[in-house]
């Protein structure tokens, strides 16, 4: 559990170090911030097993994904006739750990053209630009990505794995 808490501290300070820009003024209240934080981390999110290398496939095909979501919606606004046809789309998650879902919904309001609105019971219930596209396709391609992020079952030989 120490290790974990160190690990923590080191992730805040670095990204406390980045947001001041490494300026020493700001750690009497930076080292204070980041060792409170990194233990109130630990009571609000228990110790959580991530793949590295399945974060590492995830981040192009993100990557790619807003990429293309983000001319499709420029394509669409940008047209005299406004191709657009709005709603809302169910779609029934497989998988169950709540940090899992989580991230699901924030990949999702990440994605141009997407925005997570409700979820209850394993039930997401997303806004989508165009109902016509088969958006439950991408879903369930995004809930395998983020399932072997989190699964100890993909870690393989080689495979970098860590619990933060």
């Amino acid at each position: 559990m120490k290790y974990i808490l160190l690990k923590r501290v080191f992730l805040f300070l670095v990204i406390w170090i980045i947001l001041t820009e490494g300026n020493p003024a700001s750690f009497w209240i930076g080292i204070p911030a980041v060792l409170l934080s990194a233990f109130i981390s630990l009571v609000l999110l228990p110790p959580v097993f991530w793949n590295f290398t399945a974060l590492l496939r995830f981040i192009p095909f993100y990557l790619i994904r807003s990429l293309l979501g983000g001319v499709d919606v420029m394509l669409r606004v940008f047209h005299p006739d406004l191709p657009i046809n709005p709603g809302l789309v169910e779609y029934k998650l497989h998988i169950r750990k709540p940090i899992e879902q989580d991230m699901i919904v924030n990949v999702l309001n990440l994605l141009p053209g997407t925005l997570s609105v409700d979820i209850e019971n394993d039930l997401l219930l997303i806004h989508v630009l165009d109902i016509g596209k088969n958006i439950k396709k991408e879903l369930a391609l995004i809930e395998e990505y983020i399932h072997n992020i989190f699964s100890k079952k993909t870690a393989t030989q080689g495979s970098v794995h860590e619990t933060i």
